[in-house]
């Protein structure tokens, strides 16, 4: 009996570096799930790259619950990669920009992650979509020392998160030690993200690899069209997260080599 092709899915992907990681994926052999917010277009992108489409809002618990009851009914044998890509990056800063940022960019990758979590095969890749932009050293010390992460929980690390919102919406970000950036203090939580769970993963018998990686400043129309990469360039950085040591404590990666935060 022939074997399956692995099966891979990534989220916000009816464009941009999703769309193009898809491509990849498929290229290089996988069975692909692409997801999008916007079923219309996720669908007639899913069409022209000759892949799967599932509908999905990291936003909305009830579409990612949605979204693991398909997975697990359509595909039983499970996932082989999750590419956590779905984010946002908008104009201006206030209360309402961090509110949306934290809760897709941040939230959202944990939504997915916890929920597709059980769905995960042996040997299975979680790749993170983060940015070098989200630097720790954006933070005060005091914020910076409550990132350590050895004894961190991800429960703790989604307090800050709320906290960084809170504290925006209240105009203390300032004297609290945040920086002016939803995007940046967003993808502090993404990376962050991936180390925790590489730790508390690290005893699951299924060897599961978790890494956070950096496309770099993408022509997409997110990143805008004074970016210093091609949309080809980005996701094969984001893709080159299957390929890196598993047992390495560093999970914050750019073309395949250890990024600082």
């Amino acid at each position: 009996m022939t074997a399956r092709p692995p099966l891979a899915l990534v989220t916000g992907a009816n464009r941009g570096l999703g769309r193009e990681v898809c491509r990849q994926l498929r290229d290089r052999g996988y069975r692909v799930i692409l997801t999008a917010r916007d079923a219309e277009r996720g669908r007639a992108a899913a069409h022209e790259l000759g892949v799967e489409f599932l509908q999905l809002d990291v936003s909305d618990p009830a579409s990612v619950d949605r979204l693991v009851a398909e997975v697990r009914r359509l595909h039983p044998e499970g996932l082989d990669v999750v590419v956590a890509n779905a984010g946002v990056a908008l104009n201006g800063f206030d209360g309402n920009v961090a509110a949306t940022t934290v809760d897709t960019n941040y939230f959202g990758v944990l939504r997915v992650v916890e929920g597709l979590l059980p769905l995960l095969r042996p040997g299975a890749h979680l790749v993170l979509v983060s940015s070098g932009v989200g630097q720790r050293d954006l933070l005060s010390a005091e914020l910076r020392a409550r990132l350590d992460l050895e004894t961190l929980t991800r429960s703790e690390l989604s307090a800050l998160m709320h906290q960084f919102v809170a504290d925006v919406q209240a105009g203390r970000h300032r004297e609290a030690g945040w920086p002016g950036t939803a995007y940046g203090t967003s993808k502090i939580g993404v990376t962050a993200l991936a180390h925790l769970l590489a730790r508390d993963l690290a005893d699951d018998p299924r060897r599961l690899d978790v890494v956070a990686v950096c496309p770099g400043w993408v022509r997409t129309e997110m990143g805008g069209p004074n970016g210093e990469r091609t949309v080809e360039i980005g996701a094969s950085s984001i893709l080159s997260g299957l390929d890196v040591p598993r047992d390495a404590p560093h999970r914050f990666y750019r073309d395949g080599a250890p990024a600082n935060w």
